[in-house]
This record gives structure tokens, C-alpha cells and sequence, in this order.
């Protein structure tokens, strides 16, 4: 498990920008030792049966930099995410799991985002212990997840979100329940899992409050 030194995520929400324009964007910052950018296609329609849009604002892509904190600043004070047509989240938090994900290399499954508000009861610390400490290990282990990163925004654009997770499934997640939830073909223990987790995560996060897409993402850096 692994702390973020920086981390900057820019969310599209209406067009999303081409690959080439992404990285012909980042090519002037130097110190970048991560970049990611996940939008919708054909492949990740293919789990259209996860997405939830109670918010109005669902997601149509999303740019992921990890870079030292002097980077991070940069781009935030830089017209990156206007010119790119996205909106700038500051995050600090963990990556529980890593993505195995080569420069020029696009997953072969999906990439769940989910952008969340925590519930009107609980306050900033609760989070962090509800989610970035306790939960954890519940969605690590009711889950068939590859990656797995907890973003907590320390500064958010609008709309605005508490937390941005990323979640890395494989390509048969797209369309079996049995497959999401690491059961196999137990179907008992599959609704186990589904009860465990829910619970955990009604802990901080108001589900009436989290938009949920599958993206395809790609590694660009």
C-alpha cells in the first residue's frame, strides 16, 4: 500500500478530449511519474449495468497525474483542465492495489469510477477512518479488483465530491455479478459479499450522492 506524493485527477463530464491532445498537453511538465486517461467506448459500454446517475453529472472520462508536489502545483495553477475541457480535483490518499498498466498499454478490463459525497452526518475525520482505513480491506476482499485507488479531494472543482475511487475489474465483470464480487460461481457467497460491502460503504458515502461509470483506460505516461 502506497501513499500518494501528489495526485490530480481532471474529470470530463461533457466532451472528452482525444489521447493525443491529452498527452501533447502534459509534454511541457516534467516530473510526472504517472498519467492515465479512461473514457467511454464500445469496450467499456460493455458494463453499462454498473452505472448509476442519481446526480446528473456522470463522468464521460477522467485524467489521472501522479507527480511531486512541485508539479501537482503547476498544473493546478496552469489552464490544463480548462484547455482540456475538465475539471481539476486535488486528491490526497492511498493505492491499496496498483494497476498493472504499461505506458501505451489500455486495460484489459474496466475502470470503475465513482465520485461520492459523504453523508451529511459524518465529518472529515470520520471519513478518513470510515473509508481510508476500515473499509478497505472490506472492498479489497468482496471484490474481483486488479487496482484499487482511494482519492480523498483536498480540493474540489463542481460539481463538487468528498472522494473519487478508481477500481480496476476484469473484462468478465463487465456483465456477471458472480464475476464483480470474486465468488466464482458461488452464488450464496456472492450475496455475502454484496451485504458486507454495502454496509461498509453506507458507513460514509451517501449512495444518492455518488455518480458510478466504467471507463476504458489507458496508461500515457
Amino acid at each position: 500500500m502506497s501513499a500518494h506524493d501528489g495526485r490530480l485527477l481532471i474529470i470530463f463530464y461533457d466532451e472528452v478530449p482525444t489521447t493525443e491532445a491529452v498527452s501533447l498537453a502534459l509534454l511541457d511538465h516534467t516530473g510526472i511519474s504517472f498519467a492515465a486517461f479512461a473514457k467511454r467506448d464500445d469496450h467499456s459500454e460493455k458494463a453499462a449495468m454498473w452505472t448509476r446517475d442519481p446526480l446528473g453529472f456522470l463522468p464521460s472520462g477522467r485524467l489521472a497525474i501522479d507527480a511531486d508536489r512541485e508539479t501537482i502545483d503547476a498544473l493546478l495553477t496552469s489552464p490544463l483542465a480548462t484547455n482540456l475541457g475538465g475539471v481539476a480535483y486535488l486528491c490526497e490518499g492511498i493505492t491499496p492495489l496498483m494497476p498493472d498498466l504499461n505506458v501505451g498499454e489500455r486495460f484489459s478490463g474496466t475502470l470503475q469510477l465513482c465520485c461520492f459525497q459523504r453523508r451529511a452526518d459524518i465529518n472529515a475525520a470520520q471519513l478518513q477512518q470510515y473509508w481510508l482505513e476500515e473499509h478497505t480491506g472490506v472492498a479489497l476482499s468482496t471484490q474481483n479488483t486488479l487496482g484499487y485507488r482511494q482519492n480523498r479531494v483536498s480540493r474540489s472543482g463542481e460539481p463538487h465530491f468528498d472522494g473519487i475511487v478508481e477500481e480496476y475489474f476484469p473484462p468478465e465483470a463487465s456483465h456477471s455479478m458472480e464475476a464483480f464480487f470474486a465468488d466464482g460461481d458461488n452464488e450464496t457467497r456472492m450475496w455475502e459479499h454484496i451485504e458486507n460491502l454495502t454496509k461498509s460503504s453506507e458507513r460514509f458515502l451517501d449512495l444518492d450522492r455518488s455518480e458510478v461509470i466504467h471507463l476504458s483506460d489507458t496508461r500515457i505516461i
